[in-house]
């Protein structure tokens, strides 16, 4: 009977997210990552060419694929505002749903210096790409306000959802930054924002 195959680069990535999560991406090494991904740290180099494209190819691979598989999922749906809905709460779900990832994304990708290279922002720009298109396909329908610049919009969409995940992690994280303050859950965080969408974005209907 023939073995499995191993998807080793697989392994890898989901073992450098664990470990960049854990020690922070300045202190992880590669031997590390090797030992919890269950390869020889040569392994990685077949796959990847330093630390640097680890953190960075998990960083566009999981956009990549969130947005492939988000324009598959809003290809049947009609409703730019149920589209808008979807794809804001689609991203604060994957990243409730791995609170190592969001940290790999929101404070080590930051630390390493590697942000703002052309790599991460190429893939950043195509997320934003499909958020202007949902808002010009909500004015072109009369539901979503025509006098805002789509450009601006869509940062400011972008912005909300990362600044709701970044609060929500550090207050997992170093709760004492925030002494008594109550912490939210990511539910209502999508609440609040699906509704400041709403008054901010929408169309009202007269004599409201």
């Amino acid at each position: 009977m023939p073995r499995p195959v191993v998807d080793k680069k697989n392994l890898i990535l989901k073992a450098a997210i664990k470990v960049f999560a854990r020690r922070g991406f300045s202190r992880a090494r590669t031997a590390v990552i090797a030992r919890e991904a269950r390869v020889a740290e040569g392994t990685i180099y077949n796959y990847f060419k330093s630390k640097d494209d680890l953190i960075l190819t998990i960083f566009e691979q999981t956009w990549r694929d969130m947005i492939r598989a988000l324009r598959a999922v809003l290809q049947p749906i009609h409703d730019p505002i149920q589209k808008m809905t979807l794809v804001l709460t689609t991203v604060i779900d994957l990243f409730e749903s791995d609170p190592q990832l969001a940290e790999v994304f929101l404070v080590e990708l930051r630390q390493s210096g590697k942000c703002f290279s052309s790599q991460p922002m190429a893939v950043i720009l195509e997320f934003l790409d499909l958020l202007e298109e949902i808002l010009k396909e909500g004015i072109v329908q009369g539901v979503i306000r025509k006098d805002i610049n789509t450009r601006i919009a869509r940062g400011f969409l972008f912005g909300a959802v990362e600044s709701i995940l970044l609060g929500w992690l550090l207050r997992r994280t170093h709760p004492e930054l925030f002494g008594k303050e109550k912490p939210y859950t990511l539910e209502e965080a999508k609440e609040t924002l699906t509704k400041l969408f709403g008054t901010g974005f929408f169309v009202k209907p007269p004599n409201r």
